[in-house]
């Protein structure tokens, strides 16, 4: 389909009706703009404008988050711009986001039903439109994680220039980990996908996109180990191994809700960890260093995994359930009167027919589009399976929504098609 075709096609522009109409909505009625995490983010770009590097509040090199989000945090921090700009713009590229999926759908298949279906999942979910709304980095990963496979999508559709667009997604992949250190290994399923697609020919592209894509993340472990001892993108990923992995083991073997659960062990460990660090280093737990906190996380976190195997797989399977099904509960309860536990129940729902659909949506792009399939299934499957722990939280579906969108409007296009096969006399469904 042109780009003529597209533009004037109405469901491209119901899809940007019905994006700006929700994004706005959110915005007018939810005043809250700094999440838990918000201030983690704001006090190195704060140090990195005033000269200070990239440190964190005991100007100690800041080991824990990584430079992504907070240079973008500092780029709006300079007057005459506000920080709190860049919510309108990350609602901004939720809808250009909404817009693209559609057309995409659109070229892909010109089933409107499909780009329809995906143009309401994108616009619609609550998870989405919550984090918009706050200074976090979930939509910033999700248009360079959707950047990244429509890069390679063209690029293993069309071999002229592939070595560049390769490695341009290498780099993008790169900054995304800068981003979000949870992408990390993201390029083990894109690499796979290359092989699937090209076979034989798979290795000089595979090599070019993993050589682009590990040289940011690379550079800033160099950067950790110089400055702070520390040879790791994140030291965070250290206490989430402790703190919530861990911390899930052994909250799913208690009785209870197991939300509440991993609240209450998650506040035991970390006293634990604080008790046991002021007596290896003899001094108050605020002068622990990010390193020495983050060897003893990881170290604590591993063994008691190791205790409770089956019941990390246990509660790895409840969290990643939380994960699909949750759905943004949190922000429909805030924009209006419903209790939560209403609000969960009306996600529900939309959530339940979402993964139905999904599911069938595989089956669909799978006989549609073989290349698509084997890039949106693979990221969809790494990113749910590496955020299903005990900090499982519905915002980490959220970079995975277009894809996911592309799926649920396969599976409404496949419901359509077998019911037709099955209302024609004679005709079996396969």
């Amino acid at each position: 389909m042109s780009i003529r075709k597209l533009i004037s096609s109405p469901v491209v522009w119901i899809a940007l009706g019905l994006s700006l109409l929700t994004q706005a909505t959110y915005f007018t009625l939810d005043h809250e703009h700094y999440g838990a995490d918000t201030p983690s983010y704001l006090i190195p770009a704060d140090n990195l404008l005033h000269g200070h590097g990239f440190v964190n509040a005991l100007h100690q090199p800041e080991l824990l988050r990584t430079p992504g989000y907070p240079l973008l945090l500092a780029l709006f921090r300079i007057a005459p711009l506000k920080v709190e700009y860049l919510i309108v713009v990350q609602h901004l590229l939720c809808v250009l986001l909404a817009v693209a999926v559609v057309a995409i759908a659109l070229q892909m298949t010109g089933s409107r039903l499909v780009a329809c279906v995906a143009a309401i999942v994108m616009s619609l979910d609550l998870a989405t439109l919550r984090v918009a709304n706050l200074l976090l980095t979930e939509v910033v990963f999700m248009v360079l994680i959707s950047l990244i496979c429509w890069i390679l999508y063209r690029a293993m559709m069309k071999p002229a220039g592939k070595g560049i667009a390769i490695a341009g997604a290498g780099l993008l992949g790169g900054y995304a980990v800068l981003v979000r250190p949870v992408g990390v290994l993201y390029f083990v399923p894109l690499s796979l996908c290359l092989f699937l697609v090209l076979r034989r020919r798979a290795w000089r592209p595979v090599l070019i996109f993993v050589a682009f894509f590990l040289i940011l993340p690379v550079l800033w472990a160099t950067r950790n180990f110089v400055e702070g001892g520390y040879f790791g993108i994140s030291a965070i990923g250290a206490e989430d191994i402790l703190y919530y992995r861990a911390a899930g083991a052994i909250a799913i073997e208690r009785p209870g809700s197991y939300p509440a659960n991993i609240l209450k062990v998650n506040g035991e460990l970390i006293q634990q960890t604080c008790a046991d660090l002021e007596q290896m280093y003899h001094r108050d737990c605020s002068q622990i260093t990010d390193k020495q906190q983050a060897a003893y996380a990881s170290r604590k976190g591993m063994s008691i995994i190791r205790e409770h195997p089956l019941s990390y797989l246990h509660s790895m399977t409840v969290s990643l359930a939380y994960l699909v099904f949750g759905g943004g509960a949190e922000a429909l309860s805030r924009v209006s009167n419903v209790s939560p536990r209403i609000a969960e129940g009306i996600v529900l729902l939309f959530t339940v027919p979402e993964v139905c659909l999904a599911l069938i949506g595989c089956r669909y792009w799978y006989r549609r589009d073989r290349i698509l399939c084997w890039l949106l299934v693979p990221t969809i499957a790494y990113f749910l399976g590496i955020s299903a722990g005990g900090e499982a939280y519905s915002r980490f579906k959220v970079p995975i929504m277009p894809m996911y969108a592309l799926l649920i409007g396969g599976g409404a296009a496949g419901m359509v098609e077998w019911a037709q096969r099955a209302r024609k006399p004679g005709v079996v469904s396969r």
